[in-house]
């Protein structure tokens, strides 16, 4: 049976005026029709046949962060297609929580997919024999270490239309992973405004602010700035105080005093 490429795309300012200047016959389907998001269809993802506009796909290979979004391999017909991708938009994670997964993100597909393991790789791939992207996680961002990425599935042939009755269930690991996504994103949004540090160390200033207990944005960005300003000086394995306020005066004191001492021996 032949395999037909399809392109998952997001919807950009420049999306529609580029597929119908390069497609030779676009026809794009959108992702949230006949689904609870059909209100919203200025912000669905759009699906496009591959084969029937290379121009399309050529460019989207050629200039992946122009054109984001997923590259998508089948055998199969695009209604069955069609019905799995809309399928796994509604998931169940945290217990009975219920939300909407935009997989068809790049930076969401390189924290996601990578966390399905070769048990839960077939029920969210489904027909999908090969799966590509573009991009990387916030920390690949960072490093400069964007590239392609694909994931094969070996158990697409013997797929079935309907295998998936229910919303999905995210696994503990992909739960961690998009919790992870969150939390490198946070930091990202810090770490671009500073100078001289790695992303890396900023992700173990990180890890270190929430196991001291705090939570909100700005009492880790506070965190993160004290840090940040002194490098070489290790945080106490407690802080005293009640409130977040409270113990971050305790570390800017802390780290102020072990900088005077240092700078006082030197």
């Amino acid at each position: 049976m032949m395999t037909g490429q399809w392109l998952l795309l997001e919807r950009t300012e420049q999306l529609l005026p580029e597929l119908y200047r390069l497609g030779e016959a676009p026809d794009p389907i959108r992702l949230f029709d006949d689904t609870e998001l059909a209100e919203c269809e200025e912000e669905s993802p759009l699906l496009i046949n591959a084969q029937t506009n290379p121009p399309v796909l050529a460019a989207a290979q050629s200039q992946p962060k122009a054109w984001p979004g997923l590259l998508l391999e089948t055998a199969g017909p695009t209604e069955e297609l069609l019905t799995h991708l809309r399928q796994i938009l509604f998931i169940r994670f945290d217990q009975e929580r219920r939300g909407v997964l935009r997989y068809s993100r790049q930076r969401t597909a390189s924290y996601f997919f990578p966390a399905c393991d070769h048990e839960t790789r077939p029920t969210w791939l489904g027909p999908i024999q090969r799966l590509s992207w573009y991009g990387g996680t916030w920390h690949d961002c960072a490093d400069g270490r964007e590239a392609w990425h694909h994931i094969e599935n070996q158990q697409a042939t013997i797929w079935q239309a309907g295998a998936i009755t229910y919303e999905q269930r995210l696994s503990a690991m992909q739960e961690q992973a998009l919790q992870r996504q969150r939390g490198e994103h946070f930091l990202y949004q810090w770490w671009k405004q500073q100078s001289g540090i790695h992303f890396e160390t900023a992700w173990n200033y990180l890890a270190g602010g929430m196991q001291a207990g705090f939570a909100s944005a700005e009492s880790l960005s506070t965190y993160l700035n004290l840090r940040y300003a002194s490098p070489q000086v290790a945080p106490p394995a407690t802080l005293p105080g009640s409130t977040d306020q409270e113990r971050l005066d305790a570390l800017a004191q802390h780290l102020a005093t072990s900088t005077t001492d240092k700078e006082s021996t030197a």
